[in-house]
């Protein structure tokens, strides 16, 4: 009896040990084609191959135009998906030793605007709302702003509020970017804007605003 026992032990311990992390290339490669529509997974590849080999990673997408990876690190990567689109792809290890996957999808119109999406390892999504409580409007404003007597007019007059978010060192940075778009008034309220981004920092479960 004791000699059942013991293999079956065993074999529930190594099913609650440690969660092994996937790689960013395996990751990458299994990536559904729906997170980037206009390249398939042979066409990703391709860009990994480029990048091994020092050279330009450039491929013909599904629409005709040049996609290019641009950067390709251990935990994450850059893929300048058409002249006016950027897609990153982001790991951040989780308390239980898998990762978070974030993909930073970025357009450039007149002004940068980006979405962020989250996904388990398997690819399923999670929850932004779990993660990361977002910045509004007036977390981009000085003190001094949100104390005028004209902040109602900026309110009304911000209509398109557009946010860039790009990763850094372990940590996601928001900035406001729309502020031009309040056309001749923009230089009288561009100080009202504080000059740094809003910086999230990653603790293994949540997105923690410095």
């Amino acid at each position: 009896m004791t000699r059942r026992i013991i293999p079956v032990l065993l074999l529930c311990l190594s099913a609650i040990g440690p969660v092994r992390a996937e790689d960013l290339r395996t990751l990458f490669i299994g990536m559904p084609d729906s997170i980037i529509p206009t390249l398939t997974k042979s066409e990703r590849m391709d860009f990994l191959d480029y990048m091994d080999s020092g050279m330009r990673a450039r491929v013909r997408n599904k629409l005709g135009g040049e996609s290019m990876m641009t950067a390709f690190s251990d935990n994450s990567l850059t893929v300048m998906t058409s002249q006016s689109g950027r897609l990153e792809m982001v790991l951040f290890p989780r308390k239980n030793g898998s990762n978070l996957i974030c993909i930073i999808r970025t357009v450039t119109a007149r002004y940068e605007d980006s979405r962020l999406s989250f996904y388990n390892e398997d690819w399923t999504p999670v929850d932004a709302e779990s993660l990361i409580d977002y910045p509004q409007f007036e977390d981009y404003l000085t003190k001094a702003a949100l104390k005028s007597d004209s902040l109602d007019m900026l309110r009304k007059q911000s209509m398109l509020r557009l946010q860039s978010i790009v990763p850094v060192d372990g940590a996601l940075e928001f900035r406001y970017t729309s502020i031009d778009d309040l056309g001749q008034d923009a230089d009288k309220y561009r100080s009202w804007f504080k000059p740094t981004p809003i910086r999230y920092t990653w603790n293994g479960k949540k997105f923690k605003r410095k």
